[in-house]
C-alpha cells in the first residue's frame, strides 16, 4: 500500500469522524465508518496537562446576536458540498462545510447515540410483500435557508443524483448498494426501500445520517452533468443550508456563516472562520484578541500550551478524544510473533499507573476507549484488563509459559519486594535473541509516545532482552512499519502509535485493525475466529447484537494481542475566557470535535 494513502487516509478519517460527531454536536439537538490509520501529525494531542473544567453558564436568558470568530490554519478547498463528500475532504473543508446540511439523525453528543434532527421520530426497519422498508415522517416546519420547504423530495433528489452519478467517497457510505430506492410518498414522508435487512451501517448510520441536498437549487444543474467530476467542478454560490449554519459570504482569508431561520434552534448566531498561514500566526491572532479560539485536529503542544500561560483573558481546556496510544506488534517476526511473548509484555507493564505517570492520561484495557459511553462496558473491560493479584505467582507463570516455547535463562527474571529483578543470560532455542527496537514518533506535540516507549523497552529488558526506542518523525514511522520488504515480511519489530477512531455512534474500526485481509493492518495478524466475529458485526441488524459483538472482539484481541492498548487519547486547546464561555465543557473531541462548539459558546457579559 502506498504510504501516501495511509497518511492522506488518516488525514480523511478525522474529517469523517468530524462529519458525525461534530456538525451532529452543532445542532444541540460520521458517515464514518473506518478508522484514522495512525495519527498523523495534526491529529496527535498532547496528553500532559489537566484537565479543566469549562466555565458553566446560564444561557436561558435571551442574548444579542454574537459574532463568533474562530481561527483556522488552513481554507475550505470548495464550498460544492458534493465535492466535498465525494472527495478526500480537509479538515477545514469539515469545519466550515459540515454545520449547513442536515440529515434524518444526529449523533447526541451526550449519549453518543442516534436521535432525530431533520426526522420527526425514530424509526426501524420493517418487512412488506416487497421486502424491507422504513418509512420515516419529517418534523413539520422544515425550511431551507433561502425560505423554500424542505421535504421528503429533497431527500429522494439526494439518493437519485448520488446513484445516477455513482457518487463516491462519503456518498457511497451514505447511500450503500444494499438502499434500493428512497421515494418521497408526500413532502412531509420519505420511505427507504433496501435489497435485505439492512445492517446497522446501512440503516441508520447509512442513509439516516446522510446530508440533505436541495433539489430545488441543485437539481437543473446536477441533471446537465453526466459525471461526478462534472457536479463537483459547479459553483455552490447560494447553496441553501439544511443544517444549522449557511455560509453567506467568502474570500481568501474569511468564511462568514450565519444561522438558517428554517433549522429548529437558536437564531441570529454569525461565526467568521479567519484562516491563517500557521499556528503561530493563529496564537498572536489568539493573543490579541482577533479570534476567540483556533480548530486544530492536534490542539496545542506542550510548547504552545506552556507559552500561553499567564496571558491575561486566555484559558485552556483538555477534552477526551475517541482515540488510544497502542503497541504494535510485527508477527511476521520472532519473539513477537509468539502469543506468550506479547502476553507477558503485557504483563510487565503496569498500564494503570504508567498513564497517569507518563502521559497524564487514562489508561486503556481495550481497543474501545471508555470515551464511548453507549458502547463502553467497564465492568467487561476490567475483566478483559485485570491484572494478576498476585505478581510474583503471575510471573512465575508467564516465565513457565515462555519455557514452555524454548526460553531458557542463566538467571530467571523474578521479583524482590514487590519489584520486578532483570532476568539474565537470555536464550531462545538455545540461541541469543536479536536486538529488538521500539518505532515512534518524536514529534513536538506527543513527547508521551517516546516516554512510554522508554518505559516499555524497561519492561522488555527485564526479561534479558536488549531493546532500543528509536524515535523519529511520524512519517518515517509509517515507512518502517507499513512496507513489505521484497519477502513480503513486514520490517519493524514494535511500534507505539495511536488510532483515532472515527464515529463513535458506530465503531466500525474492528475490521479495518483486525482484519486478516486488511490494509489497515499493520501487525500480520490473521485469525478466522476474529474474521468471522468482524463479519457477523458488520452485518449486525441491532444495537443489542452488535454490542455483544464488540466485547466477544475485544476479549479475542485481549487474549491474541496484534494491539496492546496503551493509554487515551486527549486534545488541549485554548480560548478567549473574557470573551467567550461554554454552557458545557465542549466533550469528546474538545472545541474542534464539535466544529469550534458553537451550539455551546456564548459571550461573556
Amino acid at each position: 500500500m502506498p504510504n501516501q494513502f495511509l497518511r492522506s487516509l488518516g488525514a480523511s478519517i478525522i474529517v469523517l469522524a468530524l462529519v458525525v460527531a461534530g456538525v451532529i454536536q452543532v445542532n444541540n439537538r460520521e458517515p464514518a465508518t473506518a478508522v484514522e490509520i495512525p495519527d498523523a501529525p495534526d491529529s496527535a494531542v498532547t496528553a500532559a496537562v489537566d484537565a479543566t473544567a469549562a466555565e458553566v453558564v446560564d444561557v436561558t436568558q435571551p442574548v444579542e446576536p454574537f459574532e463568533y470568530k474562530v481561527g483556522l490554519l488552513g481554507a475550505p478547498t470548495t464550498f460544492n458540498f458534493w465535492a466535498f463528500y465525494g472527495l478526500p475532504p480537509t479538515v477545514w473543508d469539515s469545519y466550515v462545510l459540515s454545520p449547513t446540511k442536515g440529515s434524518l439523525y444526529r449523533l447526541d453528543p451526550e449519549s453518543l447515540t442516534l436521535m432525530p434532527d431533520l426526522a420527526g421520530e425514530m424509526n426501524t426497519p420493517t418487512w412488506d410483500e416487497n421486502g424491507w422498508k422504513v418509512t420515516v415522517p419529517l418534523q413539520p416546519g422544515g425550511a431551507w435557508s433561502n425560505g423554500t420547504d424542505l421535504t421528503a423530495a429533497d431527500i429522494a433528489f439526494t439518493f437519485d443524483t448520488v446513484r445516477r452519478l455513482s457518487l463516491g467517497g462519503q456518498w457511497a457510505a451514505a447511500f450503500p448498494d444494499e438502499v434500493v430506492s428512497v421515494d418521497a410518498l408526500d413532502p412531509g414522508t420519505v420511505e427507504v426501500r433496501f435489497k435485505g435487512r439492512p445492517s446497522l451501517d446501512v440503516w441508520p448510520f447509512g442513509v439516516g445520517t446522510a446530508p440533505i441536498m436541495s433539489a430545488d437549487y441543485w437539481e437543473a444543474p446536477a441533471t446537465g452533468t453526466s459525471e461526478a467530476s462534472e457536479l463537483f467542478a459547479l459553483g455552490a454560490d447560494g447553496d441553501p443550508a439544511s443544517g444549522p449554519l449557511e455560509i453567506v459570504e467568502s474570500d481568501k482569508s474569511t468564511v462568514t456563516s450565519q444561522s438558517n431561520p428554517g433549522y429548529p434552534g437558536p437564531d441570529g448566531q454569525i461565526v467568521e472562520y479567519r484562516v491563517y498561514t500557521g499556528t503561530a500566526e493563529a496564537l498572536r491572532a489568539l493573543e490579541t484578541g482577533e479570534i476567540h479560539t483556533m480548530l486544530s485536529p492536534r490542539g496545542l503542544t506542550v510548547a504552545e500550551r506552556s507559552a500561553l500561560d499567564g496571558i491575561d483573558g486566555i484559558d485552556t481546556i483538555t477534552s477526551p478524544m475517541f482515540g488510544i496510544r497502542y503497541l504494535a506488534f510485527n508477527m511476521d517476526r520472532s519473539p513477537m510473533n509468539s502469543v506468550e511473548f506479547r502476553q507477558t509484555v503485557a504483563f510487565m507493564l503496569d498500564r494503570d499507573e504508567l498513564a497517569g505517570r507518563v502521559a497524564g492520561s487514562d489508561p486503556a484495557r481495550t481497543l474501545l476507549p471508555p470515551t464511548n459511553s453507549s458502547w463502553y462496558d467497564t465492568e467487561k473491560a476490567e475483566d478483559i484488563g485485570e491484572i494478576a493479584a498476585d505478581r510474583q505467582a503471575g510471573l512465575a507463570a508467564q516465565v513457565a509459559a515462555l519455557q514452555e516455547i524454548g526460553y531458557s535463562w542463566a538467571v530467571q527474571p523474578s521479583m524482590s519486594d514487590g519489584a520486578f529483578v532483570a532476568g539474565s543470560g537470555l536464550k531462545l532455542d538455545g540461541q541469543a535473541p536479536a536486538p529488538l527496537t521500539i518505532l515512534t514518533s518524536g514529534d513536538s506535540f506527543d513527547p508521551d509516545r517516546a516516554a512510554y516507549a522508554e518505559e516499555v523497552a524497561s519492561a522488555i529488558g527485564l526479561l534479558g532482552f536488549e531493546v532500543t526506542t528509536v524515535t523519529t518523525d511520524f512519517d518515517t514511522v509509517i515507512d518502517l512499519t507499513f512496507t513489505r520488504g521484497d519477502d513480503g515480511a513486514l520490517q519493524y519489530d514494535m511500534a507505539l502509535l495511536g488510532w483515532s477512531l472515527g464515529n463513535p455512534g458506530h465503531p466500525s474500526f474492528y475490521g479495518d485493525l483486525l482484519g486478516s485481509e486488511s490494509e489497515a493492518n499493520n501487525t500480520g495478524y490473521s485469525s478466522p475466529k476474529m474474521d468471522d466475529l468482524i463479519r457477523r458485526y458488520e452485518k449486525a441488524h441491532n444495537l443489542a447484537t452488535a454490542q455483544s459483538l464488540v466485547w466477544e472482539m475485544e476479549a479475542l484481541q485481549a487474549e491474541d494481542l496484534a494491539y496492546l492498548p496503551l493509554y487515551s487519547s486527549q486534545i488541549v486547546e485554548a480560548y478567549r475566557s473574557d470573551v467567550i464561555a461554554f454552557s458545557s465543557p465542549p466533550g469528546l473531541g474538545g472545541i474542534q470535535g464539535s466544529l469550534g462548539a458553537i451550539h455551546l459558546v456564548t459571550p461573556v457579559r
